[in-house]
């Protein structure tokens, strides 16, 4: 019987800190402006799905009048007896088909999904890539007139004989090199892509 141990709560503020910075750009700040955009810069709301258990999806969506700018993970991990990690985090990327929305997945063991959502900031359109087998990359880049605020990713691990995980993912990340595009890719195994684009 696989024992669960808990992992790190990770979410990703750089997503609203890239809409904080887009929603105040404009000429050079004075000190007055600098105290009125503090005042005004929104605090992100945290929603919290319950836990989702034995491989199952997590789900958080923002409330109306809040835009999702980023989420992440919690989780808890199947190990075997001799308490090695036989699992993985498959996907925590923002929903294609429900706005809003971030969702995580474990490959065997429990999750819980957390969204970030501003209030007044934009509903994200999510794009994402075609999946990308053998460890390869995977790109999702947001469409012309749209900005990229932040992304995720879904992966199929590879995995042993008995369902323990073998694999890992290396990249999930915005690109350096692709302009308004998220990347992802897993060691071995096959990975999707997910932007979130604003207009």
């Amino acid at each position: 019987m696989p024992v669960l141990t808990r992992a790190t709560v990770v979410l990703s503020a750089a997503a609203a800190i890239a809409f904080s910075l887009a929603a105040h750009a404009g000429p050079a700040p004075t000190a007055r402006t600098e105290l009125a955009a503090e005042a005004a810069t929104p605090t992100p709301k945290i929603v919290a799905s319950g836990w989702a258990e034995d491989h199952k999806v997590a789900s958080a969506t923002c409330p109306a009048g809040t835009g999702l700018v980023g989420g992440g993970f919690d989780s808890h991990n199947t190990r075997n007896r001799a308490d090695q990690n036989t699992d993985s985090v498959e996907e925590s990327a923002p929903s294609a088909t429900k706005s809003n929305t971030w969702l995580v997945q474990l490959s065997n063991g429990d999750a819980k999904s957390f969204a970030m959502c501003v209030p007044g900031a934009p509903t994200p359109k999510t794009v994402a890539s075609e999946w990308v087998a053998d460890g390869g990359w995977a790109y999702a880049t947001c469409p012309k007139g749209t900005a990229l605020i932040g992304g995720g990713t879904d992966s199929t691990p590879s995995k042993n004989g008995p369902g323990a995980v073998t694999d890992a993912q290396q990249v999930n990340a915005p690109s350096g090199k692709k302009a308004n595009t998220w990347m992802a890719q897993m060691m071995n195994g096959s990975s999707k892509a997910f932007a979130m684009c604003v207009k």
